[in-house]
């Protein structure tokens, strides 16, 4: 909100004058039928000569002008405009929706309502009293620039149904609980609701339920009514706003894709509500996983199956059309995504590694980087957990050539770099490693080929420990920086897994070929909701379902003699991925 010096010119009008708006509610229950302004000056006068005045933000000019010749204050000072829905007025405004949301302004002049036919610019001359207001909308610098004061949300508090925008003795307003026709100073609602939380109780592929909680503040002043309209209230244990000063209400039971609204009353001031939100319950992608971003050519990588836009902007990572490549790792699938600048920032999530090490890894090539100004610290692109591994690029020469160096590490700036440096179009592949609970993290760059598949990894080529470590991993993200930082940039083949193993394979099997000794699936076509898988070494095994267009739609470790049911997929065509020790088999599997 701006402050701005024309608040003094209002002041003196008013001091002089008298005459102000008091209140006034512009967003009201249901289709705005509850609307009004509310005039303050000496009780029982005549009103003649002074007009209320409504200017739309939009153009700031006039889009409304009532002349109050005729009218005077009541025996308090108040004189009352108001919609058809509200019984006790002086001078009604219409059935709905007269006094717009905002950002928009109520002034009062002196004049008539000829002195402002619609669309009459916004002018300082002759004004008494005024307020500019919103309902969630940005300032309207022009309306300031000419009424002046702060702009004033009635949905500051997130009860703009129960409140309005109230006038001060300071000539400032505030955004309180309704006190149509009575002094602004008037009690107020001390209680208030705070953050919103909603955890799924379980994740499946069905519908499952959620718990929701709300924090409040204020409590312990009044007996208030908590209730929903859906789920159990829980209100124990200390969390009970008619009794204890802060808590938490809990409502447990309810239906994923159900949304529920909380609403706390005291018969009085107090009647507050919340909107929740169901969170959506699907079971996470099991590890290992592998994306060889098989989509379609151009397409947003943040409409792929599994992926999703963690950032408010636009400019997306686009899928584009070959794969990279590196000696000795497993063959390449599907397509690529490239992206540069700034833009939005696809995220994946998996299930998350509580315990042991999360591992990922990935091919990337820089094919341009002649638009990079920052050289500090260049940009990050990639992302292990919530910011917790971060790799960069920046260009080692000034001004830009053709080579750069690796950044890794933590910290949102200035990572450790390699020592060594890589030139624009070579194919770079990357592991990373977090170890929860130490948080030492780790990169390799261009590991040999030799070390790919082993059950352990090579040395590192740098290494670095969070200071405060991540209890779990559960994501990765392709971040877009900014046009100075994040050059032309491909990325392939991401994996991310437990081991060294699970993201360094040396083959990967196409459709109808194995690299698992014995490995046989059967029944297939499978007709009676469940099938088995046999290997020469029959140990456990990771395994995923693919429909036809590549969302996973199932994920499980399964152990040696343990049958597959999938009884809750429809008939079809799949893609069965089995990885067992490091290694990996594809089968076309068939559902009747």
């Amino acid at each position: 909100m701006k402050k701005l010096y024309f608040l003094f010119i209002i002041l003196i009008s008013t001091a002089s004058f008298g005459q102000v708006i008091n209140e006034v509610d512009a967003d009201t229950p249901g289709t705005d039928v509850a609307e009004f302004i509310e005039i303050l000056w000496t009780p029982n006068t005549a009103l003649d000569g002074l007009v209320v005045v409504l200017f739309n933000g939009s153009s700031d000019t006039s889009y409304t002008a009532i002349d109050l010749d005729g009218f005077s204050t009541d025996a308090n000072g108040f004189f009352m405009l108001a919609d058809t829905g509200v019984s006790d007025k002086d001078y009604d405004l219409g059935t709905s929706n007269k006094v717009q949301n905002g950002a928009d302004a109520v002034a009062l002049y002196t004049g008539n309502d000829t002195d402002f036919p619609d669309a009459t610019a916004v002018t300082a001359v002759n004004l008494l009293s005024g307020v500019v207001y919103d309902t969630g909308d940005g300032d309207d610098d022009g309306l300031l620039a000419v009424i002046g004061g702060v702009q004033y949300d009635e949905r500051e508090n997130s009860n703009s149904d129960g409140q309005s925008i109230q006038r001060n003795s300071d000539g400032t307003y505030s955004v309180k609980n309704i006190t149509y026709r009575a002094e602004n100073d008037a009690a107020t609602c001390e209680l208030s609701l705070g953050s919103i939380s909603a955890i799924c109780d379980v994740f499946t592929t069905g519908t499952d339920t959620y718990t929701a909680t709300i924090g409040f503040t204020g409590g312990g002043t009044s007996t208030y009514t908590v209730s929903a309209d859906s789920g159990t209230v829980d209100l124990s244990g200390g969390n009970d706003p008619s009794v204890d000063a802060s808590g938490t209400i809990t409502i447990t039971g309810l239906s994923e894709g159900v949304d529920v609204i909380v609403t706390v009353q005291n018969g009085g001031l107090c009647d507050l509500s919340s909107m929740i939100t169901s969170p959506v319950c699907e079971p996470s992608l099991a590890l290992p996983l592998y994306d060889g971003f098989d989509y379609t050519t151009g397409a947003n990588l943040i409409d792929a199956p599994d992926w999703e836009n963690t950032s408010t902007s636009s400019d997306e990572v686009l899928v584009s059309t070959g794969s990279l490549s590196y000696t000795g790792l497993a063959a390449s699938t599907g397509n690529s995504i490239s992206f540069d600048g700034v833009g939005s920032d696809p995220l994946i999530q998996f299930t998350p590694v509580s315990s042991g090490t999360a591992y990922a890894s990935f091919m990337f090539k820089v094919t341009d980087q002649s638009a990079i100004t920052d050289l500090g610290d260049g940009g990050y692109f990639a992302v292990l957990g919530s910011f917790d591994a971060r790799v960069w690029v920046r260009p080692d020469t000034d001004p830009v050539g053709t080579t750069f160096d690796i950044g890794f590490g933590n910290g949102s700036s200035n990572p450790p770099t390699t020592t060594s440096t890589y030139n624009v179009g070579d194919v770079i592949f990357i592991v990373m490693s977090y170890e929860t609970g130490t948080g030492v993290l780790n990169i390799w760059v261009n590991p040999t080929d030799t070390s790919f598949g082993a059950a352990s990894a090579p040395a590192v080529t740098m290494t670095e420990t969070d200071a405060t470590p991540s209890a779990s991993i559960d994501q990765f993200v392709v971040r877009q920086d900014s046009a100075g930082e994040t050059p032309f940039i491909e990325f392939d083949e991401l994996r991310i897994g437990t081991s060294w193993a699970d993201v360094t394979p040396t083959t990967t099997a196409s459709i109808g070929k194995s690299e698992i000794e014995g490995f046989a699936i059967y029944p297939n076509p499978v007709s009676r909701g469940e099938f088995s898988i046999r290997t020469r070494n029959g140990v456990s095994k990771s395994v995923q379902i693919f429909d036809m267009l590549g969302k996973q739609v199932y994920s499980k470790e399964v152990q040696s003699n343990e049958n597959v049911r999938i009884s809750n997929l429809n008939a079809g065509i799949y893609i069965l991925k089995v990885q067992e020790e490091g290694r990996l088999a594809t089968r076309k599997l068939v559902v009747e």
